[in-house]
């Protein structure tokens, strides 16, 4: 004799089944909207955040060396001024 399945069961495992499989097609659609969005990236001249952090710490380092190359350069021309004037 076979079970009696309460339909509220039936019911449950239904929706279950199908939020696993929407689960699984949002994880399939996210993976497909990642990999077109990275594919048409690549056509632009695009940076990455970390690339571009890495460009702005350099350039800072770059400016903090330069303005210090300035002073450096205007001291030695003081010096030069006071050894022409001997």
């Amino acid at each position: 004799m076979a079970e009696k399945i309460d339909p509220l069961d039936d019911i449950s495992e239904r929706l279950a089944a199908g939020l696993r499989m929407l689960g699984g097609l949002k994880q399939g659609a996210e993976a497909q909207v990642r990999t077109l969005v990275e594919e048409a990236l690549k056509q632009f001249d695009v940076v990455t955040r970390e690339r571009m952090e890495v460009q702005e710490a350099m350039l800072a380092k770059a400016r903090q060396e330069l303005t210090e190359l300035d002073g450096k350069v205007k001291q030695l021309e003081e010096r030069m001024k006071g050894l022409e004037q001997q």
